[in-house]
């Protein structure tokens, strides 16, 4: 039987989606695919359908994504900053790069990397740091880098374990792991409510956030805590994330939602279940990788 990655709890249907299946944990709440592709298969999956689909018709114009992308390339600026961090900063997942170059814009000492050679393209037009290709270019810089950043990127891996691993030889000591990802409980809440409770019944893509096959994870706050601090970081708070700048009339309905969202962060923290989107902000520990699980936090606290 299917077990969760997170806490290896025995997961029970979700729902399908584009001929995956989704199945959700009862225990740590978060929200997967099983079989999970391996990564051959995602690579041909965004070749074919990704690449070539409406996904890149959506998000091919990098001066609409500039625009959109604001609140989100700020609010990372933010805890940069909230945080000290000086020394070298990493985007991976960095896309046209424009957290790139608000962080430089911010003076921050910072590069990015990315898969596509489309966006590598448009950002070395522009003249950032951009360097295609996976977490394999960073080899040398082991020890050095002061954080990594990621935005809308951990719900993409395949191999989060190893993912981390590499990230945590990359970073100093005390380093941190910045990511900007959606968690499980409001895409939980909304799928139930549109199918009705029915779970044999094809998932609502939620505005591209069950995006079966490249949305591999929707990790609950519960679960980004117990599966990363399982590979040698401690969580050091939790940010509440903005939301986007579509425009029109779900850029309307987006900045409706954040006012209402800082009122029940304020009350609720992370207990609030209509925020799509939190910042977890990790620090490297320099001990063993030995499990470490701990009571949830906020940045409150």
């Amino acid at each position: 039987m299917a077990a969760c990655i997170v806490c290896e709890g025995k997961l029970t249907l979700f729902g399908p989606r584009s001929g995956y299946t989704y199945y959700r944990c009862p225990r740590c709440a978060t929200i997967q695919l099983f079989p999970m592709p391996d990564e051959a298969d995602l690579a041909r999956a965004y070749t074919t359908e990704y690449v070539a689909g409406k996904y890149k018709d959506e998000f091919a114009g990098p001066e609409w994504w500039r625009r959109v992308s604001r609140t989100y390339c700020a609010s990372i600026v933010q805890v940069l900053r909230d945080h000290r961090v000086e020394g070298g900063v990493v985007d991976y997942g960095a896309g046209w790069g424009h957290l790139v170059e608000t962080m430089i814009q911010n003076g921050f000492d910072a590069s990015g990397v990315e898969l596509s050679k489309d966006e590598v393209a448009y950002a070395r037009r522009r003249g950032l740091p951009v360097t295609q290709g996976d977490l394999s270019v960073l080899k040398g810089q082991e020890g050095r880098l002061a954080a990594i950043t990621m935005s809308a990127v951990f719900e993409h891996l395949v191999n989060h374990a190893a993912f981390l691993l590499t990230i945590h030889e990359l970073l100093q000591d005390d380093g941190l792991f910045i990511t900007m990802h959606p968690t499980a409980a409001i895409f939980n809440l909304l799928g139930n409510i549109v199918r009705l409770g029915d779970k044999t019944k094809e998932l609502p893509d939620l505005a591209g956030s069950i995006s079966a096959p490249w949305h591999t994870v929707l990790f609950s706050i519960e679960g980004t805590e117990q599966f990363i601090s399982r590979h040698g970081f401690r969580l050091l708070e939790i940010r509440p994330a903005p939301q986007g700048r579509l425009g029109g009339f779900l850029g309307v309905i987006q900045i409706s939602l954040e006012q209402v969202n800082r009122v029940g962060w304020r009350v609720f923290r992370t207990r609030w279940p209509l925020l799509t989107t939190h910042i977890f902000v990790f620090q490297k520990i320099r001990a063993s990788l030995r499990p470490t699980f701990r009571p949830m936090r906020s940045a409150s606290e």
